[in-house]
């Protein structure tokens, strides 16, 4: 059975026997954001050569007015596509990817505390 915690597919999460409350985390969704923001910018570079590209082939490249607005509409657009309806998921796969490591932390972090903890009561016993 496959789950969405923050628009995410959780079916990573039982593959690598991760706790679906690590995506509800601030570190998670902010990993969320950039890579959502780096496949945002990869689709506005990509689409930007493309036209260029055509542009210079064609020979329409020369003095054009409004290429700076043209480039921005093409940025928002690559925005809206990302945020709007998921891109084509590079966001998704680069967040699953990375999305262990801010597991491992976050328990790492436990530990951590956990152990401070018990040297506090052993502290206070001895």
């Amino acid at each position: 059975m496959i789950h969405a915690i923050n628009g995410i597919s959780s079916s990573k999460i039982i593959n690598m026997n991760i706790d679906p409350e690590i995506h509800k985390t601030d570190d998670a969704i902010k990993l969320k954001e950039s890579c959502q923001q780096f496949e945002s910018i990869l689709w506005s570079k990509l689409l930007k050569d493309m036209k260029k590209s055509a542009m210079a082939i064609s020979g329409a490249d020369k003095e054009r007015l409004y290429k700076h607005m043209e480039d921005l509409s093409l940025e928002m657009a690559t925005d809206d596509l990302v945020e709007g309806s998921g891109g084509a998921g590079l966001w998704k796969m680069l967040y699953d990817s990375m999305i262990g490591k801010v597991a491992a932390d976050k328990e790492a972090q436990e530990r951590r505390e956990a152990d401070e903890e018990a040297a506090k009561l052993f502290d206070v016993r001895a």
